[in-house]
């Protein structure tokens, strides 16, 4: 005999009870003045599932729990737990379980996130970078910049040396284009997924050679050929797609893409692309001048800049200023 609780079928009422096995062919249990016969075969058991306690089901829907599973025959016992059931259970495997998802995750955000990004990138039509482009153009005239007021012949002279400047860099994934326009928050330059090199009149004023101010203008282009804004917003929208696909609110890709360049256009880059961008400006400075010290002096510049009129617009998206500088003097000596 083995004592234990018994629930009748579709009731939650418990009551005590007893079940007895005759040999091995006959089950029967009883419990608030019934007994339930059957083939011993017919008693069904639950899957072992963590420290839930074992049920024997019998053929009309009445369970029995065992207050003791030892006291059931062999053959009414549960089977041994095996290693998934005993992960189940243990606080150890739970939590390594935990801190492993969470590393994975990381290791997804930071190295499979941008390798998948650059990927993406690479394989996407021209038609896409082109259209994202120009659509943040539009908004960005719409929203914060007015016309260049710088004069005619100077504006001449910018775009004929960057374009003069394109003509010394490897090929470009899309073809650059400079467009100059004027903004009273300070001195800024973006690139944005078209090959388009914004540069405001603030910043322009700000570079005391040319040669500063093509430590800028390669620095944007070095965006371009890295395609930085494009990896960026693929980036950003496959976080967005993930989270429209689990929350179930979708909107369309472009849109969304767009509407981020916004946001990417003026937060600036990460850091490795900055850094990269640097490199890259550096690289053909010292091409071009026999070293890169022009970009260490626009970056004083700016930060002096962020001194006397608050945060340069930027620098604001170009953290680390003081080491950027000592890469930029170091480079000439590589």
């Amino acid at each position: 005999m083995v004592k234990g609780t018994a629930f009748a079928a579709g009731e939650s009422g418990k009551h005590e009870a007893e079940l007895f096995v005759m040999g091995e062919t006959k089950a029967i249990l009883r419990f608030d003045g019934k007994t339930i016969e059957c083939r011993l075969d017919e008693v069904s058991r639950s899957e072992r599932i963590g420290n839930l306690p074992l049920q024997l089901r019998f053929p009309e829907g009445e369970l029995f729990i065992a207050n003791d599973e030892s006291d059931l025959p062999y053959s009414l016992q549960a089977k041994k737990r095996g290693w998934l059931t005993r992960l189940e259970s243990s606080k150890t495997a739970i939590l390594s379980s935990i801190a492993a998802a969470l590393l994975f995750l990381v290791a997804f955000f930071y190295i499979g996130l941008p390798g998948i990004s650059k990927g993406i990138t690479q394989l996407l039509p021209d038609e896409i970078p082109m259209a994202v482009g120009e659509h943040v153009m539009s908004q960005l005239d719409e929203r914060m910049f007015t016309a260049s007021e710088l004069d005619t012949e100077r504006q001449q002279a910018l775009n004929q040396r960057f374009d003069a400047l394109v003509e010394m860099l490897p090929p470009m994934p899309v073809k650059p284009k400079l467009v100059l326009r004027n903004w009273k928050q300070g001195p800024n330059a973006f690139a944005l997924s078209d090959g388009t090199v914004v540069l405001l009149d603030p910043l322009v004023n700000l570079a005391q050679t040319d040669a500063q101010l093509e430590s800028v203008i390669l620095h944007e282009l070095g965006h371009v050929y890295h395609q930085h804004v494009m990896t960026g917003l693929v980036r950003s929208t496959l976080i967005s797609v993930s989270v429209a696909v689990i929350t179930g609110e979708s909107t369309g890709v472009i849109d969304m893409m767009t509407g981020l360049g916004v946001l990417a256009a003026t937060a600036g880059y990460s850091r490795a692309d900055e850094e990269e961008s640097d490199q890259f400006a550096a690289k053909y400075l010292s091409a071009i001048y026999g070293d890169a010290s022009a970009q260490a002096e626009m970056f004083a510049l700016l930060g002096e800049a962020h001194q006397t009129e608050g945060m340069s617009q930027w620098l604001s998206s170009h953290p680390d200023t003081e080491s950027r500088i000592e890469a930029a003097n170091s480079f000439q000596t590589e």
